[in-house]
């Protein structure tokens, strides 16, 4: 189903407020650079589905979990932020975006095809 205006502006004002938290969260551990790259909110706008990406990408995982478990703390700062331009601030849960790796991997397979390009046609160039 098709998101709804209320679900794309929430989603856009937690991406960058979110971002900002965790920016500022992140300042001194320069283990991996951490990235919100795109938020989903429910229809009842009741559950956040906030995907980040890392780098490097071997942190992917530990970072998620980390983020996870510590979901409360960001959630409370959220709502700092946000708590006059909304009802209730939704439960956030943080999911790894691996799109990066997936297109490198499907780039680097298109490459390695072994197709010979198309000859023309003589009667096509005439």
């Amino acid at each position: 189903m098709a998101e709804t205006i209320v679900q794309k502006k929430l989603s856009r004002l937690i991406q960058e407020e979110l971002s900002q938290i965790l920016s500022q969260s992140q300042r001194g551990k320069l283990d991996a650079m951490l990235t919100v790259s795109q938020v989903k909110v429910t229809r009842d706008l009741s559950l956040a589905k906030i995907y980040v990406s890392v780098f490097p990408e071997s942190k992917l995982e530990e970072q998620v979990n980390s983020l996870n478990g510590s979901n409360w703390e960001f959630r409370h700062a959220l709502g700092a932020k946000i708590r006059n331009k909304v009802r209730k601030i939704p439960e956030l849960r943080f999911y790894g975006d691996d799109s990066n790796a997936e297109s490198i991997r499907i780039n680097f397979l298109i490459d390695s095809l072994n197709i010979t390009p198309a000859e023309e046609d003589e009667e096509e160039t005439a």
